[in-house]
């Protein structure tokens, strides 16, 4: 390795070790961007009011379960342990 290498691989050490010590001790307020400011709250419209009174935007069906055929409890699935036996 040449002197140069050297300096950089210890240059770029120095640096990772020094750099969380010097980021601690920066205050809080130094990186912000923005100060501050009042907080606007929106206030729902009528509609929006209304809507949320009155719950869930669409009204609940019935749901119909298909139950399986014969033909299909007759067929073997992946993760059965017993196959359906033929008489």
């Amino acid at each position: 390795m040449t002197i140069s290498s050297k300096l950089s691989l210890v240059s770029v050490l120095t640096l990772l070790v020094a750099s969380p010590a010097v980021a601690a001790q920066l205050s809080a307020t130094e990186g912000d961007y923005y100060a501050p400011s009042a907080t606007i709250a929106q206030q729902p419209t009528a509609a929006q009011t209304q809507q949320a009174e009155q719950g869930d935007f669409y009204a609940p069906v019935a749901t119909i379960v298909q139950q399986p055929t014969a033909r299909e409890l007759d067929q073997p699935r992946e993760g059965d342990f017993y196959a359906p036996t033929s008489n």
